[in-house]
């Protein structure tokens, strides 16, 4: 294809004899800096899973304004190049004319991009959230996290940044770091929301 909190440990022994190559030093890690954002629903255009009004501006603001911008599932995504499985709108059927939609820029699996490594400067990742969702709601196959958090690392540029948007707080892949967290609340009874921000380190810092 061609590619476009506390930890309890146990005590020694003062008594016990230990030999330096046993004494194991685990790396320090700093808290992640995480912000709360309170933000309206997203516009009536229907389409299931957009993001809150004004969420999409604010990330790009918050991290300097990267570009290029990937959607890796575009969906509605109103900056950058949107990439989607689906050229349809899921409820197109159901509503008709009343849906705003427009296809994606590129049709392509988010877990095999088209495109050549180290190319944007962001990478929104805002997958179905479960494999129930992904078939009723999109009528697309399961997803792999480790699969298509990958992808986006190897075409993020270093010192960009990839924001996986879920559910809950998803892992640091491989060859990042996470830079910071925003956690998201909307209209009452609505499921919270975590937005990960990973920066994709230079070989020496993942390292580190």
């Amino acid at each position: 294809m061609k590619r476009l909190g506390m930890t309890t440990v146990n005590q020694p022994n003062p008594q016990e004899t230990i030999q330096p190559s046993t004494v194991v030093r685990p790396r320090r890690l700093s808290p992640v800096p995480t912000v709360a954002w309170v933000l309206p629903r997203p516009k009536f255009d229907r389409y299931p899973g957009g993001f809150p009004r004004h969420f999409e501006k604010k990330l790009i603001t918050l991290l300097g304004n990267p570009s290029p911008i990937l959607h890796q599932f575009g969906g509605m995504g109103e900056y950058g190049l949107r990439v989607d499985l689906r050229v349809t709108h899921p409820l197109e059927q159901q509503f008709g004319s009343k849906v705003k939609w427009k296809p994606p820029d590129i049709r392509a699996d988010a877990h095999n991009l088209p495109f050549r490594d180290d190319l944007f400067g962001l990478v929104i990742v805002d997958p179905p959230y479960s494999k129930e969702e992904s078939r009723s709601l999109y009528g697309t196959g399961k997803l792999t996290y480790s699969h298509y958090i990958r992808e986006a690392v190897r075409v993020c540029r270093t010192g960009g940044y990839v924001a996986s948007y879920n559910v809950t707080v998803t892992p640091r892949p491989d060859g990042t770091i996470f830079s910071q967290r925003i956690l998201l609340a909307g209209r009452v009874w609505h499921k919270l929301r975590a937005c990960c921000i990973f920066q994709k380190a230079t070989v020496q810092e993942a390292k580190c």
